[in-house]
């Protein structure tokens, strides 16, 4: 920070990874095609850019989502007169050059197309924020880009053009306020588009008789325009026309009076029936087109991410709403279900032999995945809510199955007591997550004649749902058993298929699992790669399937035996399914494989040593024996010592390198006798991983957590930080006690952090509970009157449920007993005892963050308002802390009158809405409950092995490479995963950082402007990822001279950082340093220095008052404030650096030299602005007395305003220039503002503490950035 500048995004930290060299030589640059597409009817022409490697139906949709050219859907391309298939690919086509032209050639509609068209209209005309009949919440897939930056396009400016500081968005910002809940959603967000229908339906004519769908009728709409006319439009095969039917007659043909129209395309239709459609239809477009593209495109290959706080839009009559089924699916998508697993399975036998199958193969099993989750969450919402016959309704609820849309459904249950022995319904709820954990993990391996079901886990209203496609024949009677591979019934009997077995040798193999003998019932042994309980089904199809996959991964055997059972006052852990995590199994193995060909490469040099030795020996033997040795002879003996490697650990071939794992060790799973020595080494070796992960990995951790490489802002982040070292969160505890006992601050937040991550996952499991089995009617006063005993107690210390009198048991709850339970669930959990009062301290400390994650973690959407948490009184207005408000302040410190009554009425105001409301929260306020889903997602292992290639290229230097490899990537995400996911976000993220560095900052800021919608509409709009990319798009933009935008994007990112953390985060002083250096390059010294305040503030709770980081601030600040003309102060922040620097580093270090010499001429530069006042304050006392003596006459008394300023400046300036004639040569107080900041902005000469100081800077920012 000491040279002012804004802390730099660092892109993420390069690991030199093993990847195939294939990935290298197949990837390259990327020529794009410009084509140019010729319109029908002599419209024009428009350009197209697109990869050779989109199909034509990509370019298609490309036309189609064009503002020029979206009055057409139905309609193909053509080359050369010859229509082009919409499944090949642009670069197939014969003949073709990068600006070929294209012809569009309109089509006959079909009924589907007529559908999509009509249905293309509706979404035009709701504009960016359509209404989603499906979406199973409110406001999906949100973005608040384009209203955070205003749809204003800034031009670049140079900041120092400016004479004074101009308007930003921090002029009156009050930086002791804390963020407000009502404002999570911007300002100035539009919602609703341009009206240029009143409505648009179909007719009551459908469908079409029989004799007229032989002339091509097929379908009809009415319209009423917004002159109040209602129109009847018929749609045929060749388009649309306004007929003669009226509400009583049916007649279809077209109108031949003055209204008579007809068009191949509804939107031109409606231009000429209506003016006021083809005036409002113009201002639509402006409206949408004021929208990034990545905005309004639908998210259709992730799930989108649902805000925990909205302020929903109103419900509108809208006559079409109750038919998008049938706009959507036709009338037959009754009859037409799909065959889910068939097309699955299908998918994953495409061919995939070179790369261009590969990314068609990858391409359509996510497409498939996605419609597959979003099938399986509506099943499972309709099964929970009672809308689908359960197969077994005799049986108890628990034990339910269902069959609905091809799907198999069943309840996160012990029903039939599989796991009696293991916990019951807390092992069979771990085993769900823990089986969809193992479809991914194989899925990922990807072995051919290997199959697995499409798999997806729904928690929604308290009840767990297993979705899964359905296996050909396993609902058939047979005379045999379908099961060929596991155990058939649970231990009397064990089968192995041979083909079975050999292809899941293959799996293992990559899995590093090792086979292993089991003893059936009987005494028979069986070889087995998978776990006992694992099974392998032959489907009716011939394909083999694996299912029961939670046991894929061994069991964590210290924790087993060490925490598992009851001791002192901590209970016995609810079950016994206690696995290791597949990241951590990895990770061991990659442990392992370093120790291993360390000691194999200290072999080979000590034999290549020995054999040196020997050589030696027997050459200084022949030397004696020799009379004449010449110089080619010497020279023989050169390259034999040379044939010694350099590195010895590049003669290890790793294929030697053999360790897997038993998944069957310390299980009740019965061995053959002979096996028992194999099974002591495997134990041995699961228990060296488990001892691994609580000895190393954990802290291995926490390291990095002190370093700040890796700083997690809330429980999200903290749980993908675990999850990604392969920590399971049952940890979580004992990371709080580690954090704790470690000296120093660099833990404190992460202790708070993981205590509060136990809280919110328990109240989570309180609420679960609380629900299982509730009505409908009672949902949202469960959830409300919860959120009352955790967080409204200040308010109302015993909130009462407004539903207490039916007797469900939530009701009982008060807010200490809610404490208990919480302590208890935590203790139960996590081993750890939280602190006595942290539950209600961290509920009175940081509310809107707690709120935030409990409603993330339960999927609860509330209402985005301002709560009132505690009874408020006229005196609680918060007293600024910080020199500089955001408020206009009196000379003594105190508000001036006027603002006092303003913030009096505010605050009466408060009071006055406060006591509306017995208790906090309201059932009114809980809007819906989401379903939280799991999916085993299909990745793409070419887009992800381009991606590592490109990092590590540029890692090593080889900067365009790694830029082809990178563009290849991104262009393999875009066509494996579309646009909108969150794996294409890194990737336009990592290109952002890319040529941000490269200094092509445009093409830097068009990327991140990417990664910042994308991240926001797949993770969230207050998700940490979406945050950090907010922050480095600030920054980008800075750097093009857009700094106003760009601190409208700080702004954005500081409010969210304060709902998702609160103050005090170490991470957060990196934020406002960028805004004071920003702040300060456009002349707000005063509210620059605020913000460099605040950033010295964060870093002294972080770190503690001697600190290297805490000395850097005092020396940005003391620069900041001789800007600011206060050089008093100065002096004090540099002598305070010059102390810390001096005791911490010591005199000869760069840094203290340099705080030295600032000192010494602020010093100099703070006397001679004293000099200068005691001048100033003569010449004023002169020119009083000469006032005084003219007090001859009332008119005297009189001196004009302006009369008197313009002697009191006259002198001023006297006095000046008397100062500058006796200014000390060190001092700068002579100098002009810009070449005061010149002066401060650059280094003293023979320093080289910048170096250092970029260094630092890179450092903290590097931690900024990833996380």
């Amino acid at each position: 920070m000491a040279d002012q500048q804004p802390e730099q995004p660092v892109a993420d930290t390069v690991v030199d990874t093993e990847q195939e060299s294939q990935v290298i030589e197949e990837a390259g640059a990327e020529e794009f095609y410009q084509i140019t597409v010729n319109l029908p009817n002599k419209d024009g022409k428009v350009q197209v850019i697109a990869s050779p490697r989109e199909a034509i139906q990509d370019v298609r949709q490309s036309i189609v989502e064009s503002t020029e050219t979206c009055i057409h859907s139905c309609f193909s391309l053509a080359f050369n007169g010859v229509k082009l298939n919409d499944f090949m690919e642009l670069g197939d086509v014969e003949g073709i050059t990068p600006d070929s032209e294209l012809d569009l050639v309109l089509n006959n509609y079909t009924e589907r197309e007529a559908r999509i068209h009509v249905n293309r209209l509706r979404d035009l005309l709701a504009g960016p924020a359509k209404l989603n009949v499906n979406a199973v919440g409110i406001d999906p897939a949100m973005s608040f880009l384009s209203t955070v930056s205003g749809h204003v396009e800034e031009n670049p400016v140079d900041n120092s053009t400016y004479e004074t500081a101009p308007s930003t968005v921090f002029s009156k910002f009050d930086v002791n306020a804390s963020a407000v809940l009502s404002d999570f959603v911007p300002k100035g967000l539009e919602r609703t588009p341009v009206q240029c229908v009143k409505s648009i339906a179909l007719s009551g004519w459908n469908p079409p008789p029989h004799h007229l769908r032989l002339r091509g009728d097929l379908m009809y709409l009415i319209v009423t325009t917004l002159e109040g006319e209602t129109v009847q439009i018929t749609s045929t095969a060749t388009g649309f026309h306004v007929n003669k039917s009226t509400s009583n007659h049916f007649d279809p043909t077209p109108r031949q009076d003055s209204k008579a129209a007809s068009d191949h395309s509804l939107i031109v239709l409606l231009e000429k029936v209506s003016p006021m459609f083809a005036t409002n239809f113009k201002k639509l477009q402006e409206f949408i087109t004021r929208h990034h593209m990545l905005e309004v495109l639908p998210v259709t290959t992730a799930q989108p991410a649902y805000p925990w706080a909205i302020q929903p839009a109103p419900h509108t009559f809208d006559p079409t709403r109750p038919s998008e089924a049938y706009l959507n699916y036709g009338t037959d998508s009754v009859d037409s279900l799909r065959d889910w697993n068939d097309e699955l399975q299908s998918h994953r036998e495409l061919p995939r032999t070179n790369l261009q199958e590969r990314v068609m193969r990858d391409r359509f099993l996510n497409k498939i995945s996605s419609d597959f989750a979003d099938a399986a969450v509506r099943g499972a919402m309709d099964v929970v809510n009672g809308n689908v016959v359960a197969l077994n309704p005799l049986e108890p609820e628990e034990s339910h199955m269902y069959v609905y849309n091809n799907i198999f459904f069943s309840k996160g249950f012990d029903g039939r007591n599989t796991f009696e022995k293991l916990g019951g319904d807390d092992a069979a709820h771990v085993a769900t997550g823990k089986d969809l954990e193992g479809v991914r993990t194989l899925n990922g391996v990807d072995v051919e004649g290997l199959y697995t079901l499409g798999t997806v886990v729904v928690d929604y209203k308290g009840i767990r749902v297993v979705a899964q496609s359905i296996v050909p024949g396993i609902f058939r009677q047979q005379e045999e058993s379908s099961i060929v591979y596991g155990s058939v019934d649970n231990g009397p009997q064990v089968k192995s298929d041979e083909k079975f077995h050999e292809i899941l040798g293959q799996a293992a193999k990559a899995l590093h699992i090792a086979e292993h003998a089991v003893e059936d019932g009987e005494g028979k042994s069986t070889n087995l790669w998978t776990s006992f309980d694992t099974k392998g089904l032959m489907g009716a199809d011939g394909r083999r399937y694996l299912l029961d996959l939670y046991r894929l991964n061994p069991v964590d055997v210290e924790f087993l035996e060490n925490d598992i059972a009851a001791k002192d006052n901590i209970p016995e852990y609810p079950h016994k399914l206690t696995l290791m995590r597949p990241e951590l199994m990895l990770l061991f193995w990659e442990h392992k494989l370093r120790a291993w060909v360390q000691e194999r490469a200290l072999e080979i040099q000590k034999r290549a040593e020995e054999k040196k030795a020997l050589e030696g020996d027997k050459e200084t033997k022949e030397t004696k024996e020799a009379t004449v040795e010449s110089s080619e002879e010497k020279k023989e003996q050169e390259p034999k010592e040379e044939a010694t490697p350099s590195n010895p650990e590049d003669d290890v071939n790793i294929l030697d390198f053999d360790l897997s794992f038993n998944v069957d060790a310390f299980t009740s799973i019965k061995i053959p006798a002979d096996s028992a020595d194999a099974k002591t080494q495997q134990e041995q070796t699961v228990r060296e991983a488990s001892k691994f992960l609580r000895e190393d990995v954990i802290n291995v951790l926490l390291q990095d957590f002190t370093a700040y490489v890796v700083s997690p802002i809330d429980g999200g982040s903290l749980t993908k930080a675990m999850h990604r070292r392969g920590i399971n969160m049952r940890y979580l505890g004992r990371i709080a006690n580690l954090a704790k006992e470690s000296k120093g601050l660099a833990l404190v937040h992460i202790h708070y952090l993981a205590m509060q991550e136990m809280v919110v996952r328990s109240v989570k499991r309180i609420i679960r509970k609380a629900l299982r089995g509730l009505p409908t009617t009672h949902i949202a006063d469960c959830i409300s009157h919860i959120l009352n005993c955790l967080l409204g107690h200040e308010l109302n210390a015993n909130p009462i449920a407004t539903l207490a009198q039916d007797g469900y048991a939530y009701a009982l709850f008060s807010p200490e007993s809610l404490r208990d339970a919480i302590q208890s669930e935590v203790l139960l959990r996590y081993r750890f005892e939280l602190p006595g009062n942290f539950v209600k301290d961290i509920a009175k400390e940081k509310k809107v963050p707690l709120l935030r994650d409990v409603c993330l973690r339960a999927g609860i959407q509330v209402e985005a308002r301002d709560y009132i948490f505690s009874p408020l009184s006229e005196s609680t207005t918060p007293e600024p802390i910080v020199a500089a408000t955001a408020e206009p302040v009196a000379a003594s410190g105190k508000k001036t009158a006027k603002q006092a009554d303003k913030n009096h009425d505010k605050q009466s105001r408060k009071v006055a809405k406060s006591k509306k409301r017995a208790v906090t929260f309201e059932p009114s306020d809980v809007l819906t409950l989401l379903p939280l889903v799991k999916q085993a997602s299909t990745r793409s292992t070419y887009a992800d092995e381009a991606f590592e290639a490109g990092k590590t290229s540029l890692a090593q230097g080889h900067r365009q490479l790694g830029l082809e490899l990178l563009l290849e990537s991104l262009a393999l995400h875009e066509q494996t995963y579309g646009f909108l996911h969150p794996e294409t976000a890194r990737c336009y993220q990592a290109l952002a950082m890319i040529y941000y560095h490269a200094d092509d900052k445009e093409v830097a800021l068009d990327f991140q402007r990417k990664a910042v919608i994308v991240s926001e509409r797949t993770q969230g709009v207050d998700s940490p990822e979406a945050l950090h990319n907010y922050l480095n798009l600030g920054l980008f933009e800075h750097a093009s001279g857009r700094t106003l935008t760009a601190l409208k994007y700080l702004k954005h990112a500081i409010q969210y950082w304060d709902l998702i953390y609160g103050k005090g985060h170490p991470d957060s002083s990196t934020a406002d340093n960028n805004v004071a250096v920003m702040l300060q390059s456009l002349r707000d010294f005063d509210n620059s220095c605020v913000f460099f305040e605040r950033a010295k503030a964060t870093q002294e709770l972080a770190h503690g008052k001697e600190h290297t980081n805490l000395a850097n601030c005092h020396h940005v600040l003391a620069k900041a404030y001789a800007l600011k003309g206060d050089f008093e102060t100065s002096v004090k922040e540099e002598q305070l650096a010059y102390d810390m620097y001096l005791k911490l580093v010591g005199a000869e270090d760069m840094r203290t030299k340099e705080a030295e010499v600032w000192l010494s001429e602020l010093k100099n530069t703070a006397e001679y602005t004293a000099n200068q006042a005691l001048y100033e304050k003569a010449a004023l006392e002169q020119q009083a007395q000469q006032l005084q003596q003219h007090q001859v006459s009332h008119k005297a008394t009189s001196l004009s305003a302006a009369a008197a300023a313009a002697t009191k400046s006259a002198l001023a300036e006297a006095a000046v220039r008397a100062a500058n004639a006796d200014a000390q040569v060190g001092s700068k107080g002579h100098l002009s503002l810009n070449e005061l900041m010149d002066y401060i902005n650059s280094q003293p000469q023979g320093s080289s503490a910048g170096g250092k100081n970029k260094k630092s800077k890179a450092q903290a920012s590097k931690r900024v950035q990833k996380k």
